[in-house]
């Protein structure tokens, strides 16, 4: 007769994602843990993304997380460990060095990854950017290098929105290196629709167990339609927060406070969001040229239905 497998107790560390249900891991299910002690995503960024490139100290790390003086494994979950997504991740450097800082401080860590269909996630970044701040137009924001000049074309000198940054299976091998793939653990997003079983996924494969009271399937984040989203830009013309790239008339005081009180009432008017908002025909496109080779590598490392999900191959 076999045996279940026993997992021996171990740090958890979920790098995001962006725009893959962060909040709702963060805010609803991470907190609930009883077998981990789920850390404040502030300790997390500053034990890791706070000290400046040649700046790390591992055992300060190991201080800030108090690692000597918890009695159960630690479970971190800081999306920006990724890399930003407004920004490719500063053109992509900032995720293996985070990889590194990690590997330094929590070795035997069960690293989290989740993953979304490069449709949706380059469509809701660019909700997220406008949700920010932001106010430019979907072409501009996803080929900000063509519309400039100098050196604000290049992206490691300014930073700007990169397709190669949802390239999922380039993070995915990095982290197998470091940790080993069994320590790796890849999840869609799209698994979320049996909210249910995903959770009971995650608690076999990191031995997790999650107290199954409070909770919660209310939506973290929803995103404005395409009439809110109209709004919300022009409205974001009025203060210089609090994204990077953007047009603004004048930063007035107070004018943070308006973003986010026009983006709560444009929240709650169902006809603002009637018709959602898409992406225009040429940047959908170029997600389709774009990621194929990328998700066929992901699928190499990876069984998973990414056809089915509606990923691009």
């Amino acid at each position: 007769m076999l045996s279940a497998q026993i997992l021996i107790p171990a740090a958890i560390v979920h790098l995001g994602y962006h725009k893959t249900a962060t909040t709702w891991l963060q805010k609803q299910l991470f907190p609930r843990a009883l077998s981990h002690e789920f850390i404040p995503r502030k300790t997390v960024q500053q034990a890791f993304l706070a000290p400046p490139g040649m700046h790390f100290d591992a055992d300060e790390a190991r201080r800030l997380l108090a690692l000597d003086n918890r009695n159960r494994p630690v479970l971190l979950s800081e999306e920006n460990l990724s890399g930003y997504l407004h920004n490719g991740g500063l053109h992509g450097f900032v995720a293996p060095e985070m990889a590194r800082r990690l590997h330094q401080v929590l070795p035997e860590a069960r690293i989290v990854v989740f993953i979304r269909n490069q449709f949706d996630i380059c469509r809701a970044s660019y909700a997220q950017y406008v949700s920010g701040g932001g106010t430019w137009g979907p072409r501009r924001y996803f080929a900000a290098a063509g519309k400039v000049r100098g050196a604000l074309t290049r992206p490691w000198k300014a930073p700007m929105f990169e397709f190669e940054h949802f390239e999922f299976d380039r993070l995915i091998t990095l982290y197998d290196g470091l940790f080993g793939r069994q320590q790796v653990h890849v999840y869609p997003y799209e698994w979320l629709r049996d909210r249910d079983a995903l959770v009971a996924r995650m608690e076999r494969d990191l031995g997790l167990a999650v107290d199954p009271a409070g909770a919660s399937e209310r939506r973290a984040n929803r995103s404005l339609g395409a009439f809110g989203q109209t709004v919300l830009r022009a409205v974001n013309l009025f203060t210089r927060q609090s994204v990077v790239n953007k047009y603004w008339i004048v930063d007035l005081p107070g004018g943070q406070g308006l973003r986010h009180a026009a983006k709560a009432v444009l929240s709650r008017m169902p006809g603002c969001n009637r018709r959602p908002a898409m992406l225009p025909a040429p940047i959908r496109e170029r997600i389709a040229a774009h990621y194929p080779e990328s998700n066929r590598r992901l699928l190499a490392l990876r069984d998973l239905p990414l056809a089915e999900l509606g990923y691009p191959l």
